[in-house]
């Protein structure tokens, strides 16, 4: 990190220790304010993430120290955001929210399916319930540099979701829409999203992280920021198929952070889809605590202009006969970076896991940019394993072949890249949801510009 970049940095870490010094305290239990305490605490003694953090070694937070957003509790104000159509449309229930805030719940709730804001859920849950998620609120790790969005998500925790889906329970589609916009000032928006699924209970779930200019024009809109906080807790024999898009427009700022616990026989899916974003970091830790549990992570990203995207994974095989799969395809133009660290690490006594990783990338332009780094750690026997990387340009003979069908080369690229991602949206179940995120896809492609 440079002088200019260190200053910047310090900037923004003095003023929100500042508002995290005089925020007025969340409501709750003694032991929630302890834990906001605490991570307040650890925030303030640890700061912002730099480069020589191994896991922010190659995604800078200049954009984020430039914007220098206020972190924010209780609703922004102002009139809310365009909201865009929903990405699945008819049937189901899901909620929205605005700047780290809920906004609203839609749909009706199936039998069996409870879902409630974060405070409701302190309040009226069961003490079965209560127990389970005092003890996901407190597991989240926070120590470390590496952890200081996680940490100031945990000390900022006001507003957030629970949706617990009971026993053999088919609670059918949840569509969660997030969505920044408004005028200045720029905010950090922070919020909480908890799953329950219980033992064999059965869930599809698709986010939808797009924000639009209002009708006033992109000269009276703030960019903002979101840091989110996910936690999925998959019981035995209980299954999350998990799709998601993020649009945003090229000024804002979503940093991710999922964190996936599997029982025994659990299978989790992931599929996800960015095409926007100035910066945009997605953290997954998929932990297979139960014999047999399966994990299928899936990815693309396109990148263009001065966007950067980064994806960090890391499966923990824990327990014997676990399998996950990573699979990722980007495709950057522009001056854009992309970053993939996938890592599955298979513990002693986690015999018989099955691990495969892909991750292949094409570049677009002369200026683009892709960290790639695959990793495997195994301290067990009896492993089938597999890790690959690729970064590369369009096959020069694939589209020699195309053109000599009647394609122009612009049209040539721009198809034989398209193809290149519906790899990853043929993994999805959904045929006409996988249709749409085609189109979509094709409609943000970057441009080839040469090599």
């Amino acid at each position: 990190m440079n002088a200019a970049a260190a200053a910047t940095n310090t900037r923004l870490e003095d003023s929100w220790a500042r508002s995290l010094r005089t925020a007025v305290p969340g409501s709750g239990p003694e032991w929630l304010q302890a834990l906001r305490a605490g991570a307040a605490e650890q925030f303030l003694r640890s700061g912002l993430p730099g480069n020589k953090d191994e896991a922010w070694k190659y995604t800078s937070l200049r954009r984020l120290e430039d914007l220098h957003p206020e972190l924010g509790i209780g609703p922004a104000g102002g009139q809310g955001p365009a909201w865009p159509p929903p990405l699945v449309a008819g049937g189901g229930f899901g909620f929205r929210v605005h700047h780290g805030q809920v906004e609203g719940f839609d749909g009706n709730l199936p039998p069996g399916v409870t879902m409630v804001r974060l405070e409701q859920a302190l309040r009226g849950s069961s003490s079965t319930v209560l127990d389970r998620l005092r003890s996901l609120l407190e597991k989240v790790e926070i120590h470390g540099r590496g952890r200081s969005f996680e940490a100031l998500n945990t000390a900022m925790l006001d507003d957030g979701v629970l949706l617990h889906v009971s026993a053999g329970v088919d609670a059918g589609l949840c569509l969660a829409q997030w969505a920044q916009s408004g005028s200045q000032p720029s905010r950090m928006g922070n919020f909480r999203f908890i799953l329950m699924l219980e033992p064999g209970a059965r869930l599809s779930l698709v986010e939808q992280y797009q924000s639009l200019n209002e009708p006033a024009g992109p000269d009276t809109i703030a960019a903002h920021a979101l840091s989110l906080v996910l936690q999925f807790d998959l019981a035995a024999g209980a299954v999350l198929d998990h799709v998601m898009l993020q649009n945003e427009t090229a000024q804002n700022v979503l940093l991710t952070s999922g964190e996936v616990t599997q029982g025994e026989g659990s299978s989790y899916q992931f599929t996800g889809f960015d095409l926007g974003g100035g910066l945009v970091r997605h953290a997954i830790t998929c932990r297979l605590a139960g014999a047999g549990a399966s994990a299928r992570l899936n990815g693309a990203f396109l990148a263009d202009g001065s966007s950067h995207v980064d994806y960090h994974v890391c499966v923990e095989h824990q327990a014997p006969d676990c399998s996950s799969e990573q699979f990722f395809r980007g495709v950057l133009g522009g001056h854009s970076r992309g970053v993939f660290n996938g890592k599955a690490r298979i513990q002693r006594g986690a015999d018989g896991s099955k691990v495969r990783q892909s991750s292949a990338n094409l570049l677009l332009s002369p200026f683009a940019e892709i960290d790639t780094k695959p990793e495997l750690e195994i301290y067990a026997d009896e492993v089938e394993a597999s890790h690959g990387a690729t970064v590369g340009q369009l096959d020069e003979q694939a589209v020699f072949y195309m053109r000599s069908r009647g394609l122009d080369e612009a049209q040539a690229r721009r198809m034989l890249t398209s193809a290149f991602c519906c790899v990853v949206t043929a993994r999805l179940k959904d045929a006409v949801l996988a249709t749409q995120i085609n189109r979509m896809l094709e409609a943000a492609m970057p441009q080839s510009s040469g090599l």
